[in-house]
């Protein structure tokens, strides 16, 4: 008898965990993955610091469960270098599409304090991801990004389901122009919390994905100061 209803037990909690998993980043690497590719922990006292729900939403249209990054590092490890003016080929981990959505790219420098956005996909972004899929989504970084340790931020408003926003930040490097700013629009970060911007579900609502949120995103220009050269001494012969 404890054996079936701790197989139950098991059961539900499988099932609640597939129901909390949508979408997330999986290459380049989401902040505290279980991705065996990923940054691992350290030690044994740390692996209940690896997020198992990195594919759920940071916030609903009432409610913020997590900040934009959800967490405020990666764990050690080597950040993979893109260059300014690559198109990265990003891969995303998807359990359910919701019939796609809006993305937005972002990139910042100040570890997620001011971000600018690089890269839009508007009403159908991830709708032709299959479930269970990693789907292949590619990314341009500008061409005159500065060089820098930068976060990689991508944005998604559902089109179905509840009013989600979802959210994966991945570190790493833009090797560009030393020092320099990169000029764009601040992200919209909708249905996340009270008093966000709230984007209908789009099957029940004529068709509204946001449009208007969208296009009045305020401009923003972020300047990142030039490194400083480490001078090389070259031994004499």
């Amino acid at each position: 008898m404890k054996l079936l209803v701790s197989a139950a037990l098991l059961a539900i909690s499988s099932l609640a965990l597939v129901a909390d998993a949508h979408i997330s980043f999986r290459y380049p690497c989401p902040r505290r993955a279980p991705y065996s590719e990923c940054p691992q922990p350290q030690t044994g006292n740390d692996w209940n610091l690896v997020d198992y729900d990195v594919q759920s939403p940071v916030g609903t249209y009432n409610h913020i469960s997590n900040p934009i990054c959800k967490h405020s590092a990666s764990f050690p490890g080597i950040r993979p270098t893109f260059q300014a003016g690559q198109t990265v080929q990003t891969k995303m981990d998807v359990d359910v599409n919701h019939n796609g959505g809006s993305c937005q790219w972002a990139l910042s420098y100040d570890n997620g304090a001011t971000w600018v956005v690089i890269q839009d996909h508007f009403q159908n972004c991830l709708a032709n991801a299959p479930a269970g899929s990693t789907y292949t989504v590619p990314v341009t970084i500008p061409a005159n990004a500065p060089t820098g340790k930068a976060i990689l931020n991508w944005l998604w408003n559902n089109n179905e389901g509840n009013r989600e926003l979802y959210s994966s930040c991945a570190d790493v490097v833009i090797q560009g122009t030393n020092g320099g700013s990169l000029s764009g629009v601040a992200p919209l970060f909708a249905n996340y919390g009270a008093g966000s911007p709230y984007i209908p579900e789009r099957a029940v609502s004529g068709g509204e994905w946001g449009k208007k949120y969208f296009d009045a995103r305020k401009p923003i220009t972020i300047t990142v100061p030039a490194q400083k050269l480490k001078r090389q001494v070259v031994p004499l012969n």
